[in-house]
């Protein structure tokens, strides 16, 4: 009888263990909330570990439950590091966000689109690494125009390696007149201290969070649940919230 209860303890404790997602900082703050709110309303914990991701990677090896993406290439990326314990038809789609220009609060050098950026003596900072890689050059060549992209590389000032380097620069460096980066750390940077400029219709460039079930996971029930629960009707107003676009 002990050893059928010592068992069965040991069952119900691995069914409500805590579910483990690694990924990067972009998504983060939604990830986080909507977790808070899993766990109220489902009784089930949810711990989201993120940041750039050498920082988490080798423990995620061992024990992550869910991998989450700040878009496609990274979660590519993330296939082929855990060898096997990643499967592309696992990886759900979450919602995008768009790719624009942060300045500083109230706009000194008036910049209203991307193409105020190719002009002399504007500062630009991209981020050149993480879920960004080729971003600035996407949205310079979208028309097709060499130009463009030459005038932008005259003005970079700052090449970050990740988003988080790049924000920590920003509040560093006062030198910086513009950063290039998704709309939603704008919301991180603090919305009384920067504005969000949108790039224009003619240089928009739209990147979607992914996230996914490692094949490794103890815990696979919940960790379906809460990825179904981030994607409901009921999360849309989280991700709103923290400006990324709702389904």
């Amino acid at each position: 009888m002990k050893k059928i209860l010592f068992a069965s303890l040991l069952f119900s404790s691995a069914i409500y263990a805590e579910v483990i997602a690694y990924g990067p900082g972009g998504p983060a703050p939604v990830l986080k909330e909507l977790a808070t709110e899993f766990e109220a309303k489902k009784g089930k914990k949810v711990k989201i570990v993120a940041g750039p991701t050498g920082q988490w990677i080798n423990q995620a090896k061992a024990d992550a439950d869910i991998i989450f993406a700040g878009n496609s290439s990274m979660m590519d990326g993330f296939i082929k590091a855990f060898d096997g314990n990643l499967d592309v038809k696992n990886v759900e789609v979450l919602n995008i966000r768009e790719a624009g220009i942060v300045v500083k609060k109230g706009n000194p050098k008036n910049i209203k689109s991307f193409k105020d950026l190719l002009k002399d003596n504007i500062n630009v900072m991209v981020v050149d690494g993480a879920g960004q890689v080729g971003l600035y050059e996407d949205m310079a060549l979208k028309n097709g125009k060499r130009k463009d992209l030459l005038k932008l590389r005259k003005n970079i000032v700052y090449y970050a390696p990740n988003s988080k380097m790049a924000v920590d620069r920003w509040n560093s460096d006062d030198s910086i007149d513009a950063l290039i980066i998704w709309s939603h750390w704008a919301k991180v940077l603090g919305e009384d201290k920067v504005d969000f400029i949108q790039a224009g219709k003619d240089f928009i460039i739209y990147r979607a969070a992914e996230i996914a079930v490692t094949n490794s996971t103890k815990n696979k029930e919940v960790a379906m649940e809460f990825i179904k629960f981030v994607q409901s009707k009921d999360a849309q107003k989280v991700w709103k919230k923290w400006g990324w676009q709702v389904k």
